[in-house]
């Protein structure tokens, strides 16, 4: 058999000669158009038995905005299972609300933090379980306080086997009319700290390097943090957060909202350099 290029062609003597060529290459193409199809959809499944939500809100914030949260759960399979979601306020604690899903459907919760579990001016971080299947969890994280109208931005529920020790946010901005907030969830019940070195999105220049320690199940975010880490303002930051050689996992994410009409824009963490737990 000799090779070109990309394709295989035969050059089998007798009956299979010129017939096995016209038949391998179009065989090897459609062998590379499924590889093609299948990779990327196995990269992009979220869906798992627990979920973690980094945060979810009721309550004002900056410049006059108001906060609430919508969550959707989806159930794309064919066995029916118990769904808990719990709250884990920032203040301490847990609340916690137990359903049925059905196969094939899914639940809504309206305004979450205040309409399930009856707290007002109360953030913090949500984990959905599903023992016995998968589901796929979504927020949106939205703002009714503007004149200009109401503005959201979508927060994916990442499956906690997928968390990694490291949140790597990227092209996040300090520039024009805009804030930048970050966010670590920590979905285990162990204490730790996180290093967080920030850079200039362009040139890599080095600007500052900072500490945060974690409770069990607690949120930390950090608003307007240029002012809160005196940050210049800067069309592109790298914010690098890396819990260390101890291996636990967290979900980082950043929030930069406009000044002018509470627009924001959701950006998770990725792995680039560590992988998954």
């Amino acid at each position: 058999m000799r090779k070109h290029g990309m394709y295989a062609v035969s050059t089998w003597p007798g009956r299979f000669g010129r017939t096995a060529s016209r038949v391998l290459v179009p065989f090897a193409m459609a062998i590379l158009a499924n590889a093609v199809m299948v990779a990327p959809a196995q990269a992009v499944q979220i869906g798992d038995n627990t979920i973690v939500v980094p945060v979810v809100v009721h309550g004002d914030g900056y410049l006059g905005t108001k906060w609430r949260t919508n969550v959707w759960i989806d159930h794309p399979y064919g066995d029916a299972s118990s769904v808990t979601v719990t709250y884990y306020p920032e203040t301490g604690g847990k609340l916690e609300k137990t359903m049925n899903i059905d196969a094939y459907k899914g639940l809504f919760f309206h305004d979450i933090v205040l309409e399930t579990f009856g707290l007002d001016d109360s953030k913090g971080m949500l984990i959905v379980s599903a023992p016995s299947t998968r589901v796929e969890v979504r927020a949106r994280v939205y703002n009714t306080g503007s004149a200009y109208g109401e503005f959201g931005q979508a927060v994916p529920g990442l499956p906690l086997a997928r968390l990694g020790r490291q949140g790597y946010l990227s092209g996040v901005t300090t520039a024009g009319d805009n804030r930048l907030a970050i966010g670590i969830a920590n979905p285990t019940g162990e204490a730790f700290t996180v290093v967080v070195n920030i850079h200039d999105g362009i040139t890599n220049e080095y600007l500052t390097t900072k500490t945060i320690d974690l409770g069990p199940h607690q949120v930390v975010q950090l608003n307007k943090l240029a002012e809160h880490w005196n940050l210049p303002a800067r069309e592109s930051l790298s914010v690098d957060i890396n819990s260390g050689d101890n291996a636990h996992a967290f979900y980082a994410y950043a929030s930069v909202v406009r000044n002018d009409n509470g627009d924001a824009t959701f950006i998770f963490g990725t792995t680039p350099n560590v992988g998954l737990q």
